[in-house]
């Protein structure tokens, strides 16, 4: 009986003796884990710093990290004007980004402009936030029109030094084309909806969605031709804004109505001399002129002044080409000539709610090459 006792105190001891190692190596599993948890914790610390300061690079050096980011920052701020929305914290960091790089290229400008006595200046907008990629799939013009209608010459008469359309009340508000190449739809209306308000006395907001679905012969978001997009108004009609409003694509089918009342159209389309005096001839006897021009990078952050990009900038840093509406002239105290031009890119971009004052006389990036007027 002794020795079985013994026996079950010895195996009470074993067991217990077992049970100890059991329990340090679980604390040790459990440490081991915690530790395991804490790493992974750094490491992502660690990687987003490094993301952050890859995203940031350049930044951190300066003021500008606290401009750009904070809750008071500008990118905030923009951030809350333009209703932008992330899908995640990498996007948004690689907006800022741009933002970044799109702002130190403002200030840029703006001392050089300080420099080089230009009345110019330059500012955010709703397209800070895009590349220069991204700003070339919104000029997309088809800037090589056949010249099918016959050139309006007039005689030479003695000018005003300054005349504007928009104290007449026959220009629309300026709209936004948004991240969609469809400036050759919003110039061939805005230049329409002029049209039509100085020969019918009615202003009317005119549709360039259904230029979008409906005139197949252009491209959409993809690009368009304005004498395509003028024959089609000749032929078909606009609709109002309101009946068929813009969502910057184009949809699977056109929506146009063929019970629909109210057309707009126009009577024809005339190609006017190239040149700065038939340009100012036709502004003032009959309406705002539909004209073109090849756009460089620094054209996306103009707020105001005297726009008038170098012969470099016109031929070498284009990004696209970009249809636009011109609806006065004007001269500074100075003695410098503008185009009063009508642009796409929504009431908050350029001068005057969206306009750019673009330097005249000198066919700056071929603004003088291609203009057409037109008769409703």
């Amino acid at each position: 009986m002794a020795l079985y006792s013994n026996q079950l105190s010895l195996s009470s001891e074993n067991l217990v003796a077992k049970k100890k190692p059991k329990k340090r190596s679980l604390l040790r599993i459990i440490w081991t884990i915690v530790r395991i948890v804490l790493l992974a914790i750094v490491i992502a610390v660690i990687a987003q710093l490094t993301w952050s300061f890859i995203i940031f690079s350049g930044v951190f050096n300066n003021a500008l990290f606290k401009i750009y980011s904070g809750n008071g920052g500008y990118f905030y701020k923009f951030e809350k004007e333009y209703n932008r929305v992330w899908k995640n914290d990498r996007e948004r960091l690689e907006r800022l980004k741009v933002f970044e790089e799109n702002c130190r290229r403002i200030e840029e400008l703006n001392e050089e402009a300080v420099e080089r006595g230009k009345n110019v200046t330059y500012g955010i907008n709703s397209m800070t936030d895009m590349t220069d990629q991204e700003f070339k799939e919104v000029s997309k013009a088809d800037w090589h029109v056949s010249r099918i209608y016959e050139a309006m010459l007039r005689n030479r008469t003695e000018h005003p030094s300054h005349f504007d359309w928009r104290p007449k009340g026959v220009v629309t508000p300026v709209k936004a084309q948004g991240k969609c190449g469809s400036c050759w739809a919003f110039a061939s209306v805005a230049t329409t909806e002029s049209a039509y308000a100085i020969a019918h006395g009615v202003l009317r907001s005119l549709s360039e969605q259904e230029l979008l679905d409906c005139n197949l012969e252009n491209f959409a978001c993809n690009g368009g031709n304005v004498e395509r997009a003028f024959s089609f108004i000749h032929d078909t009609g606009l609709v109002s804004e309101g009946e068929y409003p813009y969502v910057a694509h184009r949809q699977p089918a056109c929506l146009m109505d063929e019970h629909s009342k109210n057309l707009t159209k126009i009577e024809s389309a005339v190609f006017i001399n190239p040149d700065e005096d038939s340009i100012i001839d036709w502004l003032l006897n009959f309406g705002p002129v539909n004209v073109a021009i090849s756009v460089p990078p620094d054209m996306k952050p103009y707020r105001s002044g005297i726009y008038a990009p170098t012969d470099f900038d016109c031929k070498y840093r284009v990004v696209g080409l970009h249809s636009l509406l011109v609806v006065g002239y004007g001269i500074t105290d100075n003695g410098q000539k503008y185009w009063i031009v009508k642009n796409s890119w929504g009431d908050d971009w350029g001068q005057e709610n969206g306009y750019v004052n673009f330097i005249r006389g000198v066919n700056s990036c071929g603004i003088e090459d291609e203009p057409i007027g037109l008769l409703a």
